[in-house]
């Protein structure tokens, strides 16, 4: 997975972004959960709707999936008004 190039070169992101035409892909409970609590453990800063932290987000069913973006702090900033 493109997240493991972040723990390697200690930079980068990893967005998960969707539209009306294109759904999000990611499940917040099996996927995005995981890796979202690794980033943050690792010192790095995670985002999804309203701009806050993924592990805030409350998850409802098995099968919810969410926009998000992961990586270090600076440039998860960078792309935080996709969210």
């Amino acid at each position: 997975m493109d997240v493991a190039q972040i723990f390697i070169k200690k930079q980068g992101i990893f967005c998960c972004v969707g539209s009306k035409n294109h759904k999000f892909k990611l499940r917040a409970l099996y996927e995005a959960g995981a890796v979202g609590w690794l980033i943050e453990k690792a010192g790095g800063k995670t985002i999804s709707f309203d701009k806050k932290s993924l592990m805030d987000y409350e998850i409802r069913s098995y099968d919810d999936r969410l926009p998000f973006a992961v990586g270090t702090p600076e440039e998860v900033d960078n792309v935080a008004h996709l969210f």
